[in-house]
This record gives C-alpha cells, sequence and structure tokens, in this order.
C-alpha cells in the first residue's frame, strides 16, 4: 500500500529526511503535551538511604557484603540488575537516536529530554540496590562494565522508520518491565 501525501508525494518516494520532517509536528506536539503532565520527580526520594552502611574499600568500617543482609527477593534481584543494565546503556542509546534523529527542533529536544529521564532510572534503581545492600556491589561493577564494553549497536540503524518503531515498543516494554518490578 502507497500513501499519498499532497505534500510529501507516496510513501515510496519518502527518505528518512522527509520521515523526520513529516513527524516534526506531531513529535513537537506530544512532546510539549507530556512536558505540561510530566511530574518532576527526584532519584534520590527513592532511596532507603538509612539502609545503608558502607562496603569495604577505602572506609575503614566498610562491612562485607552478604546475600542474607539482601530484602528484595532474588526474582526482584534479577529483575533490577538486568533494568539496571539496560539503562546502563544509556550512552550508546543517545548516541544510536541522536544520529538518527538529530540533535536540533523537536527531534532534539526530544532525544535530549528521553536520555535525561531515562537517567534518573539507572541513578534510583543503582542507589536503591546498594543502599538497601540488595546486591553485591563489586559484582555488580562487574556485569556494568562487561556489559557496556560490549556496546550496542541498533539492527535498526538503516531503516528510520523501523527505528522509529523500535524507540516506541523499546519504551513500552521497558515501562511494563519496570512496573512489573515493583
Amino acid at each position: 500500500m502507497t500513501i499519498v501525501s499532497p505534500h510529501l508525494g507516496s510513501s515510496a518516494d519518502w527518505t528518512d529526511a522527509r520521515l523526520l520532517y513529516a513527524l516534526e509536528e506531531v513529535v513537537e506536539k506530544e512532546l510539549n503535551r507530556h512536558l505540561k503532565v510530566a511530574k518532576d520527580w527526584m532519584p534520590h526520594e527513592y532511596v532507603p538511604w538509612s539502609d545503608g552502611r558502607n562496603f569495604p574499600g577505602l572506609f575503614e568500617d566498610g562491612e562485607a557484603w552478604e546475600k542474607e543482609q539482601s530484602k528484595v527477593t532474588e526474582i526482584g534481584r534479577i529483575a533490577l540488575v538486568v533494568n539496571l543494565l539496560t539503562e546502563d546503556n544509556l550512552p550508546s542509546y543517545h548516541h544510536e537516536i541522536a544520529s538518527l534523529f538529530g540533535r536540533d527542533g523537536a527531534w532534539g529536544t526530544w532525544v535530549h529530554r528521553w536520555t535525561a529521564e531515562e537517567g534518573r532510572h539507572g541513578i534510583v534503581m543503582r542507589d536503591y540496590l546498594l543502599a538497601s545492600r540488595a546486591v553485591d556491589p563489586d559484582k555488580l561493577e562487574e556485569f556494568r562494565m562487561a556489559h557496556m564494553s560490549e556496546g550496542f549497536e541498533s539492527d535498526n540503524r538503516h531503516s528510520m522508520l523501523h527505528s522509529v518503531a523500535y524507540v516506541a515498543f523499546q519504551e513500552l516494554a521497558t515501562r511494563i518491565s519496570h512496573r512489573n518490578t515493583g
């Protein structure tokens, strides 16, 4: 099926630039709607800091991590670590989408705002896991380093339409995953 636009011609003739241009108004409208209703939140407000204790290292009073210290279930711990590792790849995701969608106009504003909001998720998860002593901090950092050292490269980076769809579905999947984790 070929879609015909009086302004842009048939969809068969659409380039990535034309697709971005065609969606720019919609992106701006939806971004403005989001910014009006978004409730600002601070990651530190969701972390039980009083549960925290120093780990071994530079501080003399550091206490080694033991699995029994965690109030988080094994399934919850695994889910939080997987979600955190996904968020830790934010620099790679930002690079991919900024390269695709650009840094200017509504698309650029959306890319930067999305990155800032996603960054909060990683901050609160890591701080929660460490302050609540839910995970071995050394193992968590080893996982993070290994995961990020692999990098991220989208299979859709050569198709703007697939990239737009991927970002939309991935965002929904992440929201569901975070909500199911609790």
